[in-house]
């Protein structure tokens, strides 16, 4: 004989339930990962204005009317100080010195030159050192683990996150719109025990933020699945698809004594073609690499930055496919939204620096869903007196 009280009835929709399992197990399944993506993501995003605090001499701000030295010229430099080393780039981020890389693109062997003047600000140590911001993103992208193995797990965690957001969403739509369901759906009761305030903290902040939390995840999505990325390049361009980038090679035999005179008439037609604040030059790496030159117009924002190519034993501009090669403002729609992708991805796109502001709040609150949602769940399991 059952003497328990009869099961409530659930009167909600197919829709409503699946949506609920959804959001449960899938937020269950994911939620430590999401919190890793979220921390290591905002950490990434302020690397620069950390750096810029913790290395002061290395902060060069863009002087209104004043050409920057020609890259190629700070390349012979840095060859004439180490000429058995390997130069892979020269970089002048916008607001900070001149680096030159040698060797590959991230082992800290760094030169630091004033991006005007040429002059010597920091010599590289060419000992392997510890970069937080680097085990960051590596932690951001892989999860630190090999880059096969992480990188998956990563990218459908994020997918998983975009479902367990629009599930969310499905979850918190009240059922009536009376006065007390919007007052409860729209604030937080503050003065509320902690298992009904952890509920209005995951409840309402996760409806505040849900837009921009959807497309973080969206962005984060374009640069990890590549189905998603034809997809959103299908949809924003009304049915067309991507075109495979054309790998652009040099197809001449290499002269080495030819590339600091390649690299003098490279950046000489790139500047001339947009003003840059900022530039990254990649050297080539082997006998059919070419030179790459990309000019960053504004400050920390990259959705309007311009590629370009060139021979390396000519400096003659080569025919360049990717999608940075035109302006921003002449490029079609779908063409816009790829441009914006890492802007987006940041916050950068709403303002610079404030819209990272902005985005460092909304991505502490999506770090902290997973746990309020496993509260909520760890609370409703308690209430029912599982284990």
């Amino acid at each position: 004989m059952n003497s328990g009280k009869p099961k409530k009835k659930n009167n909600r929709s197919l829709f409503y339930r699946i949506s609920a399992w959804l959001h449960l197990w899938l937020g269950l399944i994911s939620g430590g990962i999401i919190v890793v993506i979220c921390l290591t993501g905002i950490t990434w995003s302020f690397r620069d204005e950390i750096k810029d605090w913790l290395d002061p001499e290395l902060k060069i701000e863009s002087v209104p009317g004043k050409d920057l030295a020609n890259p190629a010229d700070l390349y012979a430099k840095a060859k004439a100080l180490y000429p058995e080393q390997e130069i892979s780039f020269v970089w002048r981020p916008t607001g900070k010195a001149a680096m030159i890389g040698f060797g590959k693109r991230n082992p800290g062997f760094i030169l630091h030159l004033n991006p005007y003047t040429g002059e010597v600000i920091r010599k590289p140590s060419f000992k392997q050192e510890f970069d937080f911001f680097e085990w960051t993103l590596k932690g951001h992208r892989f999860l630190w683990l090999p880059s096969e193995i992480g990188r998956p797990v990563i990218n459908y965690s994020t997918l998983i996150f975009f479902i367990t957001l629009v599930s969310g969403l499905v979850l918190w739509w009240p059922k009536k719109w009376t006065k007390a369901m919007r007052k409860q759906s729209f604030s937080v009761k503050w003065d509320a025990k902690i298992k009904r305030l952890n509920y209005d903290l995951h409840n309402v902040f996760g409806f505040y933020t849900l837009i921009i939390l959807l497309v973080i995840s969206m962005t984060g999505m374009y640069y990890g699945l590549p189905w998603f990325n034809k997809f959103l390049y299908f949809t924003t361009s009304l049915g067309k698809t991507t075109t495979e980038r054309q790998e652009i090679k040099n197809i001449s035999s290499y002269q080495p004594e030819k590339l600091p005179q390649s690299l003098h008439i490279a950046w000489k037609d790139a500047s001339g073609k947009a003003d840059a604040m900022g530039y990254y030059l990649s050297v080539p790496e082997d006998s059919t690499g070419v030179i790459g030159i990309y000019l960053y117009p504004s400050h920390r924002q990259f959705y309007d930055l311009q590629s370009f190519s060139y021979d390396r034993n000519t400096g003659s501009r080569l025919t360049n496919t990717s999608a940075y090669a035109a302006p921003f403002d002449k490029a079609d729609f779908a063409t816009k939204v790829q441009k914006l992708n890492y802007d987006l991805h940041v916050g950068s796109a709403l303002g610079g620096i404030w819209g990272r502001v902005l985005y460092f709040f909304i991505t502490v609150i999506g770090a902290s869903l997973p746990i309020t949602g496993f509260l909520v769940w760890w609370f409703k399991r308690k209430k029912k007196g599982k284990p």
